[in-house]
């Protein structure tokens, strides 16, 4: 019988199907681990199993109860179990977020004691439940090897595991970018003025209805299980954004590009950064809803600087060669630009709105704006740690 020489993984993450972010680190590991080894075969878990096995070019799994016997079964098949990257191993948004990863991990060990698990660039922290942090250390003790994306998330998995724990950056680092004329087309296209113009990108999310609930937000929208909390909040957070951003429009000239990237009705980041415009009195104010994360890239890379309540967006920009500002609705913020050397480009969202920080978030997109950037190299340096990793992980193949 002729048999199948040709290595296999899978990659289990995110929400590869909405989230820009997610879709960015999917779309990074399979391109680079494809040019480390072009005969690779990956397997990812997908809602549009068609769309999907184009863009990233892999094998697609749907993402349903009744496809986990599949899932299962391509796990057994596999060299390697990649989970990550991204924010998995947290409880900030929901309670059963780490008893998910934990089962799943364990079941996937149990059903294959001889499979090799890796846990990819994971996003650990914040793990404030006794027993989140007990799913986190089954997840680790099944794991061969524990990666993690940031030094704050080094140290709470070392906190749960004796195995050594790797530093790999966040995948997305190594997103290739569209063309620069893609980019400058669609802002053409939408009668945005880039030359000779200061850009500043803004991408906003919600952030008020993260208390660490039983039930994930999603589920608690799509079947309105309970009232969404932070209308109150969110009422202010778009206020005194939009006052920064007016001023920051006036004393520079600027257009403010609203970027959201996680537009589903659950998160819908979208009618946040329309709520903000409303509110905003100058006219320079445009909204692009992009779908395709290398595209993203390329027009982040057209701004002065950008404002980032999500993180992917900041990553994309950074990488790009964009000074970014960080609006921190969790740890990760503060993990990813100190790996960069900006911890002091980086508030905490609550603080901002709480303690109305406008004039501190002025002067940090103001600085900027006017600061030559030299992020891209430092960027870069973090891409290529990674790439690393990817090495040692075709290496282990061989």
């Amino acid at each position: 019988m002729k048999t199948d020489k040709h290595k296999k993984l899978i990659i289990l993450g995110g929400d590869t199907d909405d989230n820009i972010g997610d879709r960015a680190i999917v779309y990074s590991m399979c391109n680079e681990l494809r040019n480390l080894d072009p005969q690779l075969k990956i397997s990812i878990l997908s809602n549009n199993p068609a769309r999907d096995r184009v863009f990233f070019g892999a094998t697609t799994i749907p993402r349903s109860i009744s496809h986990q016997p599949e899932m299962f079964r391509n796990s057994r098949s596999s060299n390697l179990v990649l989970i990550g990257g991204g924010g998995l191993f947290q409880d900030d948004d929901s309670l059963v977020k780490m008893p998910y990863w934990g089962i799943r991990t364990a079941l996937l060990k149990a059903a294959n004691p001889k499979s090799r698990i890796i846990g990819y660039s994971l996003g650990v922290g914040p793990l404030n439940k006794p027993i989140s942090r007990l799913f986190a250390r089954i997840a680790f003790s099944c794991m061969e090897t524990v990666s993690v994306r940031d030094d704050l998330g080094k140290k709470i998995a070392s906190s749960l595991t004796k195995k050594p724990i790797h530093l790999v950056p966040d995948p997305a680092l190594m997103l290739p970018s569209a063309s620069e004329e893609s980019a400058i087309k669609l802002f053409k296209e939408h009668n945005i003025p880039i030359r000779n113009t200061t850009v500043v990108g803004v991408a906003l999310r919600r952030w008020f209805h993260q208390k660490g609930t039983i039930v994930p937000h999603r589920y608690a929208v799509k079947y309105r299980l309970r009232k969404i909390p932070g209308s109150r909040m969110c009422e202010k957070m778009t206020g005194l954004l939009a006052a920064v951003l007016d001023r920051i429009a006036s004393t520079y000239n600027a257009v403010i590009v609203f970027l959201p990237t996680y537009t589903v009705s659950h998160e819908a980041d979208d009618e946040i950064c329309r709520q903000t415009m409303a509110k905003m009195i100058s006219r320079k104010k445009h909204l692009l809803k992009i779908t395709d994360p290398m595209l993203y890239k390329s027009i982040a890379g057209q701004c002065s600087a950008l404002l980032g309540g999500r993180m992917h967006p900041t990553i994309f920009a950074a990488s790009a060669g964009t000074n970014i500002v960080g609006l921190s609705y969790n740890q990760k913020f503060f993990g990813f630009f100190k790996l960069l050397d900006l911890e002091d480009n980086v508030i905490s969202i609550e603080d901002f709105v709480s303690k109305e920080q406008s004039e501190i978030l002025f002067k940090i997109i103001a600085q900027a704006i006017e600061k030559r950037s030299d992020i891209k190299p430092r960027a870069n340096k973090l891409a290529e740690r990674t790439r690393t990793f990817n090495q040692m992980i075709i290496r282990s193949l061989l």
